[in-house]
Protein backbone atom coordinates (compact mmCIF):
# COMPACT_ATOMS: atom_id res chain seq x y z
CA UNK A 1 0.00 0.00 0.00
CA UNK A 2 1.50 3.39 -0.96
CA UNK A 3 1.93 6.28 1.50
CA UNK A 4 -1.24 8.11 0.50
CA UNK A 5 -3.30 4.94 0.66
CA UNK A 6 -1.99 4.15 4.13
CA UNK A 7 -2.86 7.65 5.34
CA UNK A 8 -6.35 7.49 3.89
CA UNK A 9 -6.91 4.01 5.31
CA UNK A 10 -5.84 5.18 8.77
CA UNK A 11 -8.19 8.17 8.73
CA UNK A 12 -11.10 6.10 7.38
CA UNK A 13 -10.51 3.47 10.03
CA UNK A 14 -10.66 6.19 12.66
CA UNK A 15 -14.01 7.36 11.32
CA UNK A 16 -12.66 10.78 10.37
CA UNK A 17 -12.92 10.57 6.58
CA UNK A 18 -15.46 9.28 4.10
CA UNK A 19 -14.51 6.05 2.40
CA UNK A 20 -14.84 5.80 -1.37
CA UNK A 21 -14.49 9.50 -2.17
CA UNK A 22 -11.65 11.60 -3.63
CA UNK A 23 -8.05 11.01 -2.65
CA UNK A 24 -7.95 15.71 1.70
CA UNK A 25 4.69 31.87 12.79
CA UNK A 26 7.77 30.53 13.57
CA UNK A 27 7.20 27.42 15.68
CA UNK A 28 7.62 28.39 19.32
CA UNK A 29 6.24 27.56 22.74
CA UNK A 30 2.65 26.43 22.35
CA UNK A 31 0.16 29.01 23.58
CA UNK A 32 -2.71 28.09 25.92
CA UNK A 33 -6.14 27.66 24.36
CA UNK A 34 -8.19 30.83 24.07
CA UNK A 35 -11.19 30.82 26.34
CA UNK A 36 -14.61 32.37 25.97
CA UNK A 37 -17.50 33.22 28.23
CA UNK A 38 -19.65 31.02 26.02
CA UNK A 39 -19.90 27.42 27.33
CA UNK A 40 -17.62 24.83 25.82
CA UNK A 41 -19.34 22.76 23.12
CA UNK A 42 -20.40 19.21 23.80
CA UNK A 43 -18.54 16.74 21.59
CA UNK A 44 -17.94 13.02 21.51
CA UNK A 45 -14.80 13.45 19.40
CA UNK A 46 -11.42 12.60 20.88
CA UNK A 47 -9.37 15.51 22.18
CA UNK A 48 -7.03 16.97 19.55
CA UNK A 49 -4.23 19.54 19.68
CA UNK A 50 -4.90 23.19 18.94
CA UNK A 51 -5.34 23.49 15.18
CA UNK A 52 -2.05 25.26 14.64
CA UNK A 53 0.81 22.79 14.92
CA UNK A 54 2.67 25.45 16.90
CA UNK A 55 2.09 29.08 17.75
CA UNK A 56 4.32 32.16 17.88
CA UNK A 57 5.18 33.51 21.31
CA UNK A 58 3.55 36.86 20.48
CA UNK A 59 0.14 35.32 21.23
CA UNK A 60 1.10 33.35 24.31
CA UNK A 61 -1.26 35.23 26.62
CA UNK A 62 -4.95 34.62 26.00
CA UNK A 63 -7.71 37.00 26.92
CA UNK A 64 -11.26 35.65 27.36
CA UNK A 65 -13.80 37.66 25.41
CA UNK A 66 -17.51 37.31 24.73
CA UNK A 67 -18.42 40.82 23.68
CA UNK A 68 -18.35 42.20 20.16
CA UNK A 69 -15.06 43.67 18.95
CA UNK A 70 -15.00 47.43 18.46
CA UNK A 71 -13.05 49.02 15.66
CA UNK A 72 -12.34 52.26 17.52
CA UNK A 73 -10.29 50.67 20.31
CA UNK A 74 -8.49 48.12 18.20
CA UNK A 75 -6.12 49.76 15.78
CA UNK A 76 -4.42 47.42 13.28
CA UNK A 77 -0.69 46.89 13.55
CA UNK A 78 1.74 45.86 10.86
CA UNK A 79 5.40 44.98 10.80
CA UNK A 80 7.58 44.49 7.77
CA UNK A 81 10.16 41.72 7.76
CA UNK A 82 13.02 41.06 5.38
CA UNK A 83 12.09 38.96 2.40
CA UNK A 84 14.00 35.67 2.59
CA UNK A 85 15.74 34.28 -0.45
CA UNK A 86 14.03 30.99 -1.38
CA UNK A 87 16.27 27.96 -1.60
CA UNK A 88 13.94 26.24 -4.03
CA UNK A 89 15.70 23.86 -6.40
CA UNK A 90 16.03 24.67 -10.10
CA UNK A 91 13.67 21.81 -10.92
CA UNK A 92 11.02 23.15 -8.53
CA UNK A 93 11.41 26.67 -9.91
CA UNK A 94 10.98 25.38 -13.46
CA UNK A 95 7.90 23.44 -12.47
CA UNK A 96 6.45 26.49 -10.73
CA UNK A 97 7.18 28.73 -13.68
CA UNK A 98 5.43 26.31 -16.01
CA UNK A 99 2.41 26.09 -13.73
CA UNK A 100 2.06 29.89 -13.53
CA UNK A 101 0.94 30.03 -17.15
CA UNK A 102 -1.81 27.45 -16.64
CA UNK A 103 -2.94 27.95 -13.03
CA UNK A 104 -6.70 28.14 -12.89
CA UNK A 105 -7.66 26.67 -9.52
CA UNK A 106 -8.76 23.15 -8.76
CA UNK A 107 -12.09 21.43 -8.59
CA UNK A 108 -12.66 21.01 -4.87
CA UNK A 109 -15.76 18.83 -4.46
CA UNK A 110 -18.71 19.51 -2.20
CA UNK A 111 -18.84 16.76 0.42
CA UNK A 112 -21.50 15.08 2.49
CA UNK A 113 -22.29 17.71 5.14
CA UNK A 114 -19.79 17.59 7.97
CA UNK A 115 -17.66 14.79 6.48
CA UNK A 116 -14.12 15.57 5.37
CA UNK A 117 -12.31 13.85 2.53
CA UNK A 118 -8.73 13.85 1.29
CA UNK A 119 -8.27 15.68 -2.01
CA UNK A 120 -6.64 14.12 -5.03
CA UNK A 121 -3.87 16.21 -6.59
CA UNK A 122 -6.15 17.09 -9.51
CA UNK A 123 -8.79 18.43 -7.11
CA UNK A 124 -6.55 20.77 -5.15
CA UNK A 125 -7.04 24.51 -5.34
CA UNK A 126 -4.10 26.73 -6.25
CA UNK A 127 -5.66 29.36 -3.98
CA UNK A 128 -5.11 27.32 -0.80
CA UNK A 129 -1.75 26.40 0.65
CA UNK A 130 0.35 25.58 3.70
CA UNK A 131 2.43 27.94 5.83
CA UNK A 132 6.01 26.95 6.67
CA UNK A 133 8.27 28.73 9.13
CA UNK A 134 11.09 28.78 6.57
CA UNK A 135 11.67 27.99 2.89
CA UNK A 136 12.77 24.48 3.80
CA UNK A 137 9.76 22.65 2.38
CA UNK A 138 9.82 19.39 4.31
CA UNK A 139 6.92 16.95 4.70
CA UNK A 140 5.23 17.38 8.07
CA UNK A 141 6.89 20.75 8.68
CA UNK A 142 3.92 22.98 7.82
CA UNK A 143 1.99 24.37 10.75
CA UNK A 144 -0.99 26.34 9.38
CA UNK A 145 -3.18 26.93 6.32
CA UNK A 146 -3.79 30.15 4.36
CA UNK A 147 -5.76 31.24 1.29
CA UNK A 148 -5.32 33.85 -1.44
CA UNK A 149 -7.61 36.87 -1.04
CA UNK A 150 -8.57 38.99 -4.02
CA UNK A 151 -6.74 42.33 -3.83
CA UNK A 152 -5.61 45.09 -6.22
CA UNK A 153 -1.96 44.01 -6.19
CA UNK A 154 -2.75 40.31 -5.93
CA UNK A 155 -0.37 39.78 -3.03
CA UNK A 156 -2.61 39.15 0.01
CA UNK A 157 -3.29 35.93 1.93
CA UNK A 158 -5.44 35.39 5.01
CA UNK A 159 -4.91 33.03 7.95
CA UNK A 160 -5.33 32.99 11.74
CA UNK A 161 -3.37 35.53 13.77
CA UNK A 162 -1.98 32.78 15.99
CA UNK A 163 -0.31 31.31 12.89
CA UNK A 164 1.93 34.31 12.19
CA UNK A 165 3.66 36.91 14.33
CA UNK A 166 3.83 40.51 13.12
CA UNK A 167 7.57 40.55 13.80
CA UNK A 168 8.27 37.20 12.19
CA UNK A 169 10.78 36.78 9.39
CA UNK A 170 11.34 33.88 7.04
CA UNK A 171 7.84 32.34 6.84
CA UNK A 172 6.57 31.23 3.42
CA UNK A 173 3.26 30.34 1.80
CA UNK A 174 3.15 27.29 -0.48
CA UNK A 175 -0.05 27.17 -2.57
CA UNK A 176 -1.06 23.75 -3.84
CA UNK A 177 1.40 22.06 -1.47
CA UNK A 178 1.41 18.26 -1.52
CA UNK A 179 3.76 15.59 -0.15
CA UNK A 180 6.83 17.79 0.05
CA UNK A 181 6.38 19.45 -3.34
CA UNK A 182 5.68 23.10 -4.20
CA UNK A 183 4.09 22.90 -7.68
CA UNK A 184 2.97 26.54 -7.59
CA UNK A 185 6.07 28.06 -6.04
CA UNK A 186 7.32 29.11 -2.61
CA UNK A 187 6.15 32.63 -1.77
CA UNK A 188 8.00 34.73 0.81
CA UNK A 189 5.83 36.47 3.40
CA UNK A 190 7.11 40.03 3.70
CA UNK A 191 4.56 41.68 6.00
CA UNK A 192 1.93 40.57 8.51
CA UNK A 193 -1.05 42.73 9.50
CA UNK A 194 -2.77 41.88 12.78
CA UNK A 195 -4.97 43.78 15.22
CA UNK A 196 -3.30 45.40 18.22
CA UNK A 197 -5.86 43.66 20.44
CA UNK A 198 -4.33 40.38 19.26
CA UNK A 199 -0.67 41.35 19.33
CA UNK A 200 -1.11 43.02 22.71
CA UNK A 201 -2.92 40.34 24.66
CA UNK A 202 -4.14 37.59 22.34
CA UNK A 203 -7.80 38.66 22.19
CA UNK A 204 -9.63 35.61 20.81
CA UNK A 205 -12.09 37.86 18.96
CA UNK A 206 -9.25 39.18 16.78
CA UNK A 207 -7.62 35.93 15.73
CA UNK A 208 -7.19 36.76 12.05
CA UNK A 209 -4.19 38.00 10.05
CA UNK A 210 -3.54 39.22 6.54
CA UNK A 211 -0.09 38.83 5.06
CA UNK A 212 1.67 40.18 1.97
CA UNK A 213 3.86 38.00 -0.23
CA UNK A 214 6.61 39.05 -2.61
CA UNK A 215 6.09 38.59 -6.38
CA UNK A 216 7.83 35.70 -8.07
CA UNK A 217 9.04 35.29 -11.64
CA UNK A 218 7.49 38.66 -12.46
CA UNK A 219 4.00 37.61 -11.36
CA UNK A 220 1.83 38.30 -8.37
CA UNK A 221 0.56 35.41 -6.28
CA UNK A 222 -3.03 35.98 -7.37
CA UNK A 223 -2.06 35.96 -11.03
CA UNK A 224 -0.16 32.72 -10.55
CA UNK A 225 -3.02 31.15 -8.59
CA UNK A 226 -5.65 32.00 -11.17
CA UNK A 227 -7.40 34.51 -8.90
CA UNK A 228 -8.27 34.89 -5.25
CA UNK A 229 -11.33 34.40 -3.08
CA UNK A 230 -13.40 37.46 -2.21
CA UNK A 231 -13.52 38.75 1.35
CA UNK A 232 -16.86 39.20 3.10
CA UNK A 233 -16.92 41.36 6.24
CA UNK A 234 -20.68 41.80 6.54
CA UNK A 235 -20.86 39.89 9.82
CA UNK A 236 -22.30 36.67 8.39
CA UNK A 237 -23.28 34.26 11.20
CA UNK A 238 -25.02 31.46 9.29
CA UNK A 239 -23.97 29.90 5.99
CA UNK A 240 -23.00 26.68 4.27
CA UNK A 241 -19.22 26.86 3.95
CA UNK A 242 -16.45 24.97 2.14
CA UNK A 243 -13.28 24.47 4.17
CA UNK A 244 -9.98 23.19 2.71
CA UNK A 245 -7.00 22.84 5.03
CA UNK A 246 -3.72 21.06 5.67
CA UNK A 247 -3.51 18.69 8.66
CA UNK A 248 0.19 18.51 9.57
CA UNK A 249 0.14 14.73 9.85
CA UNK A 250 -0.99 13.96 6.29
CA UNK A 251 0.73 16.35 3.80
CA UNK A 252 -2.34 16.33 1.57
CA UNK A 253 -5.22 18.80 1.98
CA UNK A 254 -8.66 17.79 3.19
CA UNK A 255 -11.95 19.48 2.38
CA UNK A 256 -15.38 19.56 4.00
CA UNK A 257 -18.75 21.21 3.41
CA UNK A 258 -20.33 22.28 6.69
CA UNK A 259 -23.13 24.40 8.10
CA UNK A 260 -21.67 27.33 10.03
CA UNK A 261 -23.71 29.09 12.70
CA UNK A 262 -23.30 31.62 15.50
CA UNK A 263 -21.59 30.31 18.63
CA UNK A 264 -21.63 33.71 20.34
CA UNK A 265 -22.00 37.30 19.18
CA UNK A 266 -18.38 37.29 17.99
CA UNK A 267 -17.67 33.64 17.14
CA UNK A 268 -18.83 31.09 14.56
CA UNK A 269 -18.87 27.28 14.87
CA UNK A 270 -19.01 24.48 12.32
CA UNK A 271 -18.91 20.69 12.51
CA UNK A 272 -16.46 19.05 10.08
CA UNK A 273 -14.44 15.92 10.80
CA UNK A 274 -10.63 15.60 10.88
CA UNK A 275 -9.62 19.26 11.13
CA UNK A 276 -6.62 18.63 13.37
CA UNK A 277 -3.33 20.47 13.98
CA UNK A 278 -2.18 22.40 10.92
CA UNK A 279 -5.66 23.44 9.79
CA UNK A 280 -5.68 26.73 11.72
CA UNK A 281 -6.21 29.56 9.26
CA UNK A 282 -8.40 27.48 6.93
CA UNK A 283 -10.83 29.79 5.12
CA UNK A 284 -14.61 29.39 5.48
CA UNK A 285 -16.00 29.93 1.96
CA UNK A 286 -19.67 30.86 1.65
CA UNK A 287 -21.46 30.56 -1.70
CA UNK A 288 -18.77 28.19 -2.92
CA UNK A 289 -18.78 27.35 -6.65
CA UNK A 290 -16.84 24.10 -7.05
CA UNK A 291 -16.54 24.32 -10.83
CA UNK A 292 -15.11 27.84 -10.76
CA UNK A 293 -13.33 27.46 -7.39
CA UNK A 294 -14.87 30.72 -6.16
CA UNK A 295 -16.47 31.84 -2.94
CA UNK A 296 -16.52 34.49 -0.22
CA UNK A 297 -14.38 34.13 2.90
CA UNK A 298 -16.51 34.78 5.99
CA UNK A 299 -14.02 33.44 8.54
CA UNK A 300 -10.93 31.34 9.18
CA UNK A 301 -10.31 28.54 11.68
CA UNK A 302 -9.17 30.34 14.82
CA UNK A 303 -10.67 32.40 17.62
CA UNK A 304 -12.23 30.42 20.47
CA UNK A 305 -9.83 27.65 21.61
CA UNK A 306 -7.55 28.83 18.78
CA UNK A 307 -9.95 27.15 16.38
CA UNK A 308 -11.13 24.22 18.48
CA UNK A 309 -9.94 21.63 20.99
CA UNK A 310 -11.45 18.74 19.05
CA UNK A 311 -10.90 17.60 15.47
CA UNK A 312 -14.59 17.63 14.55
CA UNK A 313 -15.60 21.10 15.77
CA UNK A 314 -14.01 24.33 14.49
CA UNK A 315 -14.44 27.99 15.34
CA UNK A 316 -13.85 31.36 13.67
CA UNK A 317 -14.29 34.98 14.61
CA UNK A 318 -17.15 36.83 12.92
CA UNK A 319 -15.71 38.96 10.11
CA UNK A 320 -16.92 42.55 10.52
CA UNK A 321 -15.61 46.15 10.37
CA UNK A 322 -12.41 45.36 12.31
CA UNK A 323 -11.50 42.63 9.82
CA UNK A 324 -12.26 45.00 6.95
CA UNK A 325 -9.92 47.59 8.47
CA UNK A 326 -7.12 45.01 8.66
CA UNK A 327 -7.65 44.05 5.03
CA UNK A 328 -7.57 47.69 3.93
CA UNK A 329 -4.32 48.22 5.79
CA UNK A 330 -2.82 45.14 4.15
CA UNK A 331 -3.89 46.36 0.70
CA UNK A 332 -2.36 49.77 1.44
CA UNK A 333 0.94 47.99 2.12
Amino acid sequence: MDTTARKVATLVAGGLLLAGVGVTVVPAVAAPRHSSAAPAPTSTAASAPTKASSTPSASATAKPSASASTTASMSPTASASPSPTPTTSAATSATAAASFAAAAGGNVPVTTTGQSQVLAASQQSTKVGAIFSSDSITPGNHHCTASVVDSPAGDVIVTAAHCLSSGQAGAVFVPGYRDGSAPDGVWSITQVVENSAWTGDGDADNDVAFALVAPQNGQSLESAAGGGYTLSTSGTTAATVQMTGYPSATDEPITCTGDASAYSTTQLVVGCTAFTGGTSGTAWLAGYDSGADQGSIIGVIGGYQQGGDTADTSYSIVFGPTTQALYEQAVAG
